[in-house]
Order: structure tokens, then C-alpha cells, then sequence
């Protein structure tokens, strides 16, 4: 038998602006208990296709048991996604779906999941809460933290942000398992 072992808890002290760091193996099956008690409304879940099958689908069927309104919202993988035509479709997406100022964004993928989903997040009814669940390495130890979002235009990456801090960040490190090895490599560089 397994010795239970409660979550290694981060705090990020920021005043007003502070969240915890949740780190545990196998959190997301906890995920309807830490996001309740941030009492939303509703919640989308922005991830991407791959990520939707192997986390969001599981974790969307959790908090719809808990009694959460809950939709998913999938974006094409990869840096191409961080742009305005993006953002957009999402935003309305939100909108469609009348989310409202208790509304929590949950981003679930990789750093560009992350900017992309933070940058809407604060976009959205001039900004709403969300929820970092970073899958990769370098997401984990980095980018899911700080508040940093961001978009790219033609013109450059990044080039259009906000910084706008998650309310919460889970880290579940069994999503590393299904991490391609030059991604994990490159968080760890």
C-alpha cells in the first residue's frame, strides 16, 4: 500500500495577485477539488487536439461529475497558433458560450498553450481568471509561472502581450510520460 503524500504547495507572494503552485503525481484526478474552490461560473478548457484525447476529455468528465459547467476548446499544436486569427475565434468562442466575469480559462497544454490561453484570459471581459495546467517540462519550471502572455504578429513572436498571473498552477508530473523526448530535453536545457 501506497503511502499518500498531500501535494507539494509553491505559494507565489504578489499581494492581490498571489496563487499557489500545486505539485503532485497524478493531480488532475484532484482537479475538480482545487478548481471548486476557486467557485466559477463556468470553465473552458483550452488545449490542443493530442492533449484534448490524453488530458482534457478525462479532466473535463471530472469536473462535469463535480456539477462544473464545462466546455473544450481545442487550437492546432505548435507556435503558428499564437496569433490574432486564434485569439479571436476564441474569444468568440467564449463569448457564444456567455462566460462571464466568474468564468475561469483553464490552459492545459505546453508554453504556447499557456501564452495563448493567459493572453486570452486577460483579454476576455478585460480580464478573467485562469488556471495554468502546464504538460511539458519547460512549461512546468517556467513559462506556467510569472503571468507572461503573449501573441506573435507577422512581424515578430511576442510582440503583443499582457502580464496577467494565474489564479492557480497544477503541475502533474505523470503528463511528462507522454512527452516526446526532445521536449523534455529542451526543459531541461
Amino acid at each position: 500500500m501506497e503511502t499518500y503524500h498531500p501535494p507539494l504547495r509553491l505559494d507565489v507572494a504578489l499581494e492581490e495577485r498571489s496563487y499557489p503552485i500545486l505539485i503532485h503525481r497524478g493531480i488532475l484526478a484532484d482537479a475538480a477539488e482545487h478548481l471548486q474552490a476557486l467557485s466559477p461560473s463556468q470553465q473552458v478548457i483550452i488545449t490542443h487536439p493530442q492533449l484534448a484525447a490524453w488530458y482534457g476529455e478525462p479532466l473535463m468528465a471530472c469536473l462535469q461529475q463535480a456539477g462544473m459547467a464545462v466546455h473544450l476548446l481545442t487550437v492546432p499544436p505548435g507556435e503558428r497558433t499564437k496569433r490574432w486569427e486564434v485569439v479571436g475565434r476564441l474569444l468568440r468562442q467564449m463569448a457564444q458560450r456567455a462566460l462571464d466575469r466568474r468564468s475561469v480559462v483553464v490552459a492545459l497544454g505546453g508554453g504556447v498553450i499557456g501564452d495563448l490561453a493567459g493572453f486570452v484570459a486577460a483579454c476576455y471581459l478585460r480580464g478573467v481568471r485562469y488556471v495554468q495546467i502546464p504538460t511539458t517540462l519547460l512549461a512546468q519550471v517556467d513559462s506556467s509561472v510569472g503571468g507572461k502572455t503573449g501573441v506573435n504578429l507577422p512581424e515578430g513572436k511576442n510582440l503583443v502581450g499582457a502580464f496577467h498571473q494565474p489564479s492557480l498552477v497544477l503541475i502533474d508530473t505523470d503528463t511528462l510520460r507522454t512527452l516526446p523526448l526532445r521536449h523534455f530535453r529542451a526543459g531541461l536545457a
